[in-house]
């Protein structure tokens, strides 16, 4: 009897010390294919909100990781631009998405983020997006509706991917990340990108200093806490990174200044004008670009380039893309097209050195200093900054990852 007894603790302390082998050759596994990388967007989220309420949980990141003073969005600053510039690592005018809609001359054909057969077109996007970097060495990617990863870019698409719906419930967003992550080794991916809509959509309509707002920043602090809880449950927690970014901010509209561009142009002057606030397009005829410079450049609110004249720092002028003149209303200022529409709330698109342009960078995970201000940072340096943490090498771009490095311990 003894020796059964003995033979059963025997056999037991094995399959113990066979248990503790598999789950230590598991964690070695998983520790050798990390680091892990989620990228979360919140379109819309100025630099300062969360100094408008209460934010435990983006406090808790900035504690244990790194936290931007202000993350510099890319001119114009618009939703499309600047999530596939995070994404490229490239200026607008380098990548092609020169706005939210435009004319592209190379191709012949308008782009607008509401014209779905657009959007899923890959000949738009120039550039390589960090999921085509890292599927063409071999890492699986995921993405639930960052602007580009609907069309096959250079042969390749996310391993995993959404088609856009507005109006997808955020808890059943997170949901699938998490999922994402809980694949077997081979099929999951290590690296998400994903996004939520709410901040921008509010900043639009009621302002970003209203009651909704400050709701809606609470709002979206509390999925960031439902996140990271669930992600604490996952086996490959301590191999995960996660990053919190915005496109851009948000300027408040003042209702006393409002400038109609088309009192002061012809129809017969322009072939196309797209967009109004506060940013515009507009695309003249070679015979009046001259005549429609003149008119506006002596309305005040407004800053009016001929394309060649474009500023160095907007990146944009060397894009065939580009309109023959550009306006973009002053700090305060709104253009507008309409008369008989009412303009309050908020709205984007100034020169991305209006502070109010500023969006949010957040970083936490075993990669990430803690308790780290990495001051002012610039989202052309994030795909340089990714490439890193996934150890691939990168596509050319425009980033400088001297400036966004030292986010990273050493």
């Amino acid at each position: 009897m003894k020796k059964i007894i003995i033979g059963l603790l025997v056999g037991l302390a094995i399959l113990v010390l066979i248990q503790d082998f598999i789950a230590k050759k598991q964690r070695n596994t998983t520790a050798k294919t990390g680091p892990y990388v989620v990228m979360l967007s919140l379109d819309g989220f100025r630099w300062d909100y969360t100094n408008k309420t209460s934010t435990p949980n983006f406090d808790y990141i900035a504690k244990q990781g790194v936290k931007a003073t202000g993350l510099q969005p890319c001119f114009p600053s618009k939703t499309f631009p600047n999530h596939y510039s995070i994404a490229t690592g490239l200026y607008p005018g380098n990548h092609g998405l020169i706005s939210n809609s435009f004319y592209a001359s190379d191709l012949k054909k308008y782009y607008s983020i509401r014209d779905r057969d657009k959007v899923e077109n890959g000949k738009f996007y120039k550039g390589e997006p960090i999921w085509v970097t890292a599927e063409a060495q071999r890492i699986k990617t995921a993405s639930y509706f960052w602007v580009g990863s609907e069309a096959k870019i250079k042969g390749y698409r996310p391993s995993y991917y959404k088609l856009y719906d507005h109006n997808f419930p955020y808890g059943q967003r997170i949901d699938s990340v998490i999922n994402w992550l809980s694949l077997p080794f081979k099929e999951r991916p290590r690296l998400i990108t994903w996004y939520l809509d709410k901040a921008d959509g509010v900043g639009h309509d009621l302002g970003p200093d209203s009651d909704e707002m400050i709701n809606t920043i609470g709002m979206l602090d509390s999925l960031i806490g439902v996140f990271m809880n669930k992600v604490n449950q996952l086996s490959i927690k301590d191999s995960l990174n996660f990053i919190i970014v915005s496109d851009h901010g948000m300027s408040k509209i003042d209702s006393n200044k409002i400038i109609y561009i088309k009192e002061f142009i012809q129809d017969h002057w322009v072939d196309t004008l797209i967009g109004a606030n506060p940013f515009s397009l507009v695309y003249s005829t070679k015979e009046y670009t001259d005549s429609v410079y003149k008119n506006l450049n002596n309305v005040n609110g407004i800053s009016v380039w001929k394309k060649d004249d474009l500023p160095e720092r907007f990146h944009l002028k060397q894009n065939t893309r580009c309109s023959e003149i550009v306006v973009v209303a002053d700090s305060g200022w709104t253009t507008a097209l309409s008369t008989n529409k009412s303009y309050l709330g908020g709205t984007h698109g100034y020169d991305n050195m209006n502070k109010d342009m500023y969006g949010i960078f957040y970083g936490i995970g075993p990669l990430f200093k803690n308790n780290y201000n990495a001051k002012t940072l610039y989202n052309t340096d994030i795909y340089s900054l990714i490439i890193h943490m996934l150890g691939i090498k990168p596509a050319p771009n425009d980033g400088k990852p001297e400036r966004i490095m030292h986010v990273l311990k050493d």
